[in-house]
C-alpha cells in the first residue's frame, strides 16, 4: 500500500486507533436526565503552583478536585514547574481533595508496550499506599492524552475511571474508561471555549470535566493562570452548577445494562 511519503498510512492509523480506543473495551454507564449539571477539576502530574495557587481558591468556594498524581516525579523539576511534594500531596488528600493514578513515570501509552503500561500503574499504586494509607485510588488519567486500546484495557482493569484529554460533556450513555475532559489553559481561544462549556452545561445538564497543570501568573502552555482560574471558579458558583470529584460523581452514575 502507498502513501506513506505524504504520511496518508500514519494517518489513517491514528484514525483507526482513536476509533477502536473509542469503541472497544468500554465500561458503558448512563447519567440519568435528572442528573444535576455537574462539573469537576482535574489536575496532570500537578506542579507545587497548583497546589499553592488553585488549593486556596477552591477551598474558599468550598469545592474538592481531583488530583492525578504521578509518583515518579514528584519533587522534580518539569516543563510545568517543580511537581508537588509528597507532603503537598498528603496535604490534598488530608483536605477532602481526591487523589488518583497518573503512571507512575508519566508514561506515554503510544510509546509502551501494554504490559509495562500496567506495571508502571501498579507501582504508581504502590506508592501512594505508601504515602496516602487507607486511600484506594479510583480513579486514573492518561498521560499526554495517550491512549491505545491495551493501555485502555490495562487502565480500565486497575481504576473505576479513566479520563481521557478528548473534549466534550459527558451525556447519557458515558464510557467510564474513556471521560471526556475540557482544557484549561491560559490562551484566550482555550479560555473562551471553557466557559462555553459552562454555559452549555447549564442548559442542557450533564458532567463536564476540566484538566490543567501549573497555576501560576506565567503559566507554561499547559497551564493557567490564578485569575483565570478563579474567574472560572466564579463563572460556575453563578450558573448555579455544582462541583464534586471524579470519584464522587462515578459513585452516583448506574452501570448500563448489558
Amino acid at each position: 500500500m502507498s502513501g506513506s511519503a505524504d504520511g496518508t498510512v500514519p494517518r489513517l492509523r491514528r484514525v483507526v486507533g482513536r476509533a477502536l480506543v473509542r469503541s472497544c473495551a468500554r465500561r458503558p454507564a448512563v447519567l440519568p436526565d435528572d442528573f444535576p449539571p455537574t462539573v469537576s477539576f482535574t489536575f496532570d502530574d500537578f506542579p507545587a503552583s497548583a497546589v499553592d495557587a488553585a488549593g486556596p481558591i477552591l477551598r474558599d468556594a468550598g469545592m474538592a478536585a481531583t488530583w492525578y498524581a504521578a509518583s515518579g516525579l514528584l519533587g522534580q523539576p518539569s516543563a510545568v514547574g517543580e511537581i508537588a511534594s509528597p507532603d503537598q500531596v498528603a496535604r490534598l488528600h488530608a483536605d477532602g481533595h481526591e487523589i488518583g493514578d497518573h503512571t507512575c513515570r508519566h508514561l506515554d501509552a503510544r510509546a509502551v508496550a501494554a504490559e509495562d503500561y500496567g506495571r508502571d500503574i501498579d507501582e504508581n499504586r504502590r506508592v501512594l499506599a505508601d504515602l496516602l494509607p487507607g486511600h484506594a485510588v479510583r480513579s486514573f488519567s492518561y498521560p499526554f492524552g495517550g491512549v491505545t486500546l491495551g493501555a485502555k484495557r490495562a487502565a480500565m482493569a486497575r481504576a473505576a475511571t479513566c479520563r481521557s484529554t478528548m473534549a466534550g460533556i459527558a451525556r447519557g450513555s458515558v464510557d467510564l474508561a474513556l471521560l471526556p475532559a475540557n482544557p484549561l489553559y491560559e490562551d484566550a481561544a482555550w479560555l473562551a471555549a471553557a466557559q462555553d462549556v459552562i454555559g452549555r452545561l447549564a442548559a442542557r445538564r450533564g458532567w463536564a470535566i476540566f484538566y490543567t497543570h501549573d497555576v501560576t501568573p506565567t503559566p507554561s502552555p499547559w497551564g493557567c493562570s490564578p485569575a483565570s482560574f478563579a474567574a472560572l471558579v466564579a463563572a460556575i458558583g453563578r450558573a448555579g452548577l455544582r462541583v464534586a470529584t471524579v470519584g464522587a460523581v462515578v459513585d452516583e452514575i448506574a452501570p448500563a445494562s448489558a
